[in-house]
């Protein structure tokens, strides 16, 4: 991400993917209850990351050194104390004033552990200076910052104080159970509370009243069918087959039937998946219809679907093919005690015959030695917040010749750091000279799509038409809209009616490479799909269809499909991004003074928000506002000194000033800050022309075009400029 900040992995979790109260249709009873006749589960579960997930501040619950401690940062002093027994925080504050904080509650234990202290309006903040849990010999027992390499100022909006560290918006569902965030949009305030302070029982199977009152009738009585809770516990065993090495999944003709991953994958995707919740009501139902799970998007994933910023496992796994054969997560892990069902290379043996795949022939590494761990090569880990590492589920083969045509990374050479991904292909191609696993990859259409090259629209209709994972589909279908032409229309229409959720809502928004009147004439018959997420991308979609040009039927559909989409914002109304989607929905259906309105309650809910102050800025211009817009503008810079879209926005505002200077030199630091946005260099080149720096503006134009050689309007402007120039 040359040019652009990267955001510590917690904090891109909190960014962006936000929770929903879960209803589990009943009153939660407490875990001690389910320990009365599940006391095994029970005790797993005790002293798990899931039970000490957040916990009251006690001297038994805070691993950190309070003992007048001091931590700096960029020479900023912070100091951790205790008084009266509770424990303290001197900082600074959103202010930048030196405060007094209590520590009222713990977050995580392991590798790092994070403090919550109260800000006003009912908020409970995570401080970014954390206490590394490890032991001292591995580096550990120590303060450190999430932010290592940048000064982080009051004003930015990554301050600890700001909402990308709010607890109750950002952290608190999947660290809580039975959580209703209870926010008010009228007062900005938060009345947050939960049924159990961890990840307990009813987390995952739902409230528990209903299996209290079934187990409490006569045996006769009981519905063997129904036991008032939610059952995840997957049918069948992993058996060897004569003549196969690797285990299948074997059910008996009932269970083939009726039994089924999803409910586990499904509770489980809930928490660990990078996504935003689209209703507010989820618990028990399919996570694809009510989750925008996030796709393999630049900046997120490499182009080849390794994790490059935190993912939280599910956008991986699905990518597998371990997934597709039927693993759910329990086969690796105790669903209750999270640990691993066996130890190091074993809990792969269970399903892949170590006779065969645990010896030097297969992975052609000493035995017992670190090149030897299954894990390492076909899980390899990558670091977050710190001290966190994290290893990617896609459960991939090494694919080093993927880093030599893509550069994406690979497990070989993060061991063998000296030698060059080309070395670590060899090597593979030599051990296994006709393997299949090393044929074309999905990766490669991806890439393309990213940098625009020629070839991409072809190579990403293929993609999404072939027999590839359904989540690089969607993201080949969602990357189709940036290249308008029958070949992508094609590839979108064929795949509205997709048996995948996830690839319909994908299609859905490649469609917005057609002119609005001509969306609802494919996509409006999705308004009445069976997802609710589907549904709300096409009220999204359609917004904007005139609805005299529909009939009653028609219109009805689109008014509830819209609905849906606006609600599915309105679940999280405390974060401003729900308020600048719904400002675009009201630009698209025209509703100028309700984008007004959504734009300035954005900035309510977060002043410090970049986004929602650039948005207003530009509809300040819309209005023949500049003069306000420059002040947001100015605003935002302080917020994040080197945001590119700021820079960008600020310098055409100084342009349609006719301050070509000082545009200039805006619009120079947004085309450095984002080398990768061809746009910026474009428009840099142009005011740079436009001042007769002409020379100078195709030495741009060229140097953006070595990284984006298939930009028509980078090839365009530099065919212009070179003709001024007489060339």
């Amino acid at each position: 991400m040359s040019g652009c900040r990267r955001i510590p992995a917690l904090v891109l979790w909190l960014a962006a993917w936000c929770p929903a109260p879960l209803a589990g249709g009943s009153e939660f009873v407490g875990s001690a209850r389910c320990a009365d006749c599940h006391q095994q589960q029970y005790q797993l579960w005790r002293d798990s990351h899931h039970d000490l997930a957040m916990q009251v501040a006690s001297a038994a619950t805070v691993l950190g050194d309070f003992g007048d401690a001091e931590f700096s940062y960029f020479g900023e002093r912070s100091r951790f104390y205790r008084r009266d027994g509770g424990f303290f925080v001197k900082t600074r504050d959103g202010s930048g004033e030196q405060r007094e904080f209590e520590v009222l509650y713990t977050f995580g234990v392991e590798p790092l552990q994070q403090y919550l202290v109260a800000l006003p309006g009912g908020r409970l903040q995570a401080l970014t200076i954390a206490w590394d849990s490890r032991p001292r010999a591995e580096g550990g027992q120590r303060w450190f910052h999430l932010q290592p390499d940048e000064a982080i100022a009051p004003a930015d909006e990554l301050h600890w104080s700001g909402t990308y560290f709010n607890w109750n918006s950002r952290c608190a569902e999947c660290h809580s159970t039975g959580l209703q965030k209870n926010f008010s949009l009228a007062q900005n305030r938060f009345d947050t509370t939960w049924a159990e302070i961890d990840v307990a029982c009813e987390a995952c199977h739902g409230a528990g009243a209903g299996h209290l009152a079934w187990a409490a009738l006569p045996a006769a009585e009981r519905s063997a069918g129904d036991k008032g809770l939610r059952s995840l516990r997957r049918a069948g065993v992993w058996e060897y087959i004569d003549g196969l090495s690797t285990a299948s999944l074997s059910k008996t003709p009932a269970q083939a039937a009726t039994a089924s991953a999803a409910a586990q994958l499904d509770s489980c995707a809930h928490c660990h998946s990078r996504r935003n919740i689209t209703s507010a009501d989820v618990f028990g139902k399919p996570f694809l219809d009510h989750h925008a799970l996030q796709l393999l998007d630049r900046g997120i994933y490499h182009a080849d679907g390794q994790i490059l910023e935190e993912v939280f496992v599910y956008g991986s796994f699905i990518q597998s093919k371990m997934f597709h054969q039927g693993v759910v997560c329990s086969d690796c892990h105790e669903p209750h005690s999270l640990a691993l069902r066996q130890p190091g290379n074993a809990v792969c043996g269970q399903c892949h015959n170590p006779a065969v795949f645990d010896t030097p022939k297969h992975h052609h590494h000493l035995a017992g030695g670190a090149g030897a761990v299954c894990a390492d090569c076909h899980m390899p880990e990558t670091t977050y917040m710190v001290v966190d590492p994290r290893r990617d589920h896609s459960l991939r083969v090494p694919r080093p010749d993927l880093s030599v045509s893509l550069g994406v990374p690979n497990a070989c050479n993060q061991c063998h750091t000296g030698k060059p991904p080309s070395w670590a292909a060899a090597a593979v191609a030599a051990w296994y000279p006709d393997s299949r696993l090393r044929g074309p990859h999905f990766g490669t259409a991806l890439a393309a799509g990213h940098s625009g090259e020629p070839r991409a629209a072809a190579l990403l209709a293929q993609l999404a038409a072939a027999d590839q994972p359904d989540i690089a589909r969607a993201t080949a279908l969602s990357l189709l809209q940036h290249y308008p032409g029958r070949q992508s229309l094609d590839a979108a229409l064929a795949s509205l009616g997709d048996g995948s959720s996830l690839v319909r809502a994908a299609a859905l928004q490649a469609l917005q490479m057609l002119p609005l009147q001509q969306r609802f004439q494919f996509a409006g018959a999705l308004l009445g799909d069976s997802s609710a997420r589907v549904r709300a991308e096409a009220g999204r979609l359609l917004a904007g269809v005139p609805t005299e040009t529909l009939t009653a039927a028609q219109k009805k559909r689109l008014q509830a499909a819209v609905k849906t989409y606006v609600d599915s914002l309105l679940v999280n109304a405390d974060l401003a991004d729900s308020h600048l989607n719904l400002a675009a929905l009201y630009r698209q259906q025209g509703r100028w003074q309700q984008a007004q309105a959504a734009l300035q309650t954005a900035l309510k809910v977060d002043p410090r928000s970049v986004a929602a102050m650039v948005n207003l800025a530009d509809w300040y211009r819309q209005t023949g506002r500049d003069e306000q817009g420059e002040a947001l503008l100015q605003k935002a810079l302080r917020s994040s000194p080197h945001n590119p879209l700021v820079h960008h926005s600020l310098g055409l505002l100084y342009v349609r000033q006719k301050q070509l200077p000082r545009a200039l030199q805006q619009l120079q630091k947004a085309a450095e800050l984002a080398p990768q946005i061809s746009r910026y260099a474009y428009v840099y080149s142009v005011a740079l022309d436009s001042t007769g720096a002409t020379a100078k503006a195709l030495e741009v134009a060229q140097q953006a075009l070595q990284r984006q050689p298939a930009d028509p309007q980078l090839r365009a402007l530099q065919a212009s400029l070179q003709r001024k120039l007489g060339r």
